[in-house]
């Protein structure tokens, strides 16, 4: 099975991202199961996607959320994740957690990394699969 990693700008463009957005996201992740890929997700997913909707006390949307993403391959967090994170940030030159991201992916032997953030075009660590989205 091939794994692709979907970022949570990814999730958060789908559920509460301007309408004009939402089509070309809907339309890659389409893609992408048709062509055999299966969708994984991770607790640094669930933690930037949950973290506003919990803080505003949107169960509904929290809820929303989890639901898509219990439908997604959970990866664990790996033991050496910190250190692969300051190791890809370094070599990629990402944030923090944009790194943490790409090491559990990584670390999974994912080959795809799903996102709507220009920023990681220039991937060399996997391969990323940009989804961009139409200007204002």
């Amino acid at each position: 099975m091939k794994l692709a990693y979907i970022d949570a700008c990814v999730w958060i463009t789908l559920v509460e991202g301007q309408d004009q957005y939402r089509p070309p996201v809907r339309a890659a992740l389409a893609a992408l199961a048709q062509n055999g890929w299966e969708f994984c997700t991770s607790d640094a997913v669930r933690l930037e996607v949950l973290i506003r909707p919990l803080r505003m006390k949107q169960d509904k949307l929290a809820g929303l959320y989890r639901g898509l993403l219990d439908a997604n391959r959970a990866l664990n967090i790996p033991l050496t994740l910190f250190a692969d994170a300051l190791t890809i940030a370094s070599a990629e030159s990402l944030k923090a957690m944009d790194a943490v991201h790409v090491a559990i992916a990584t670390h999974h032997g994912c080959g795809r990394f799903v996102t709507t953030d220009p920023h990681f075009n220039a991937l060399r660590t996997i391969a990323p699969e940009w989804i961009p989205l139409p200007a204002d």
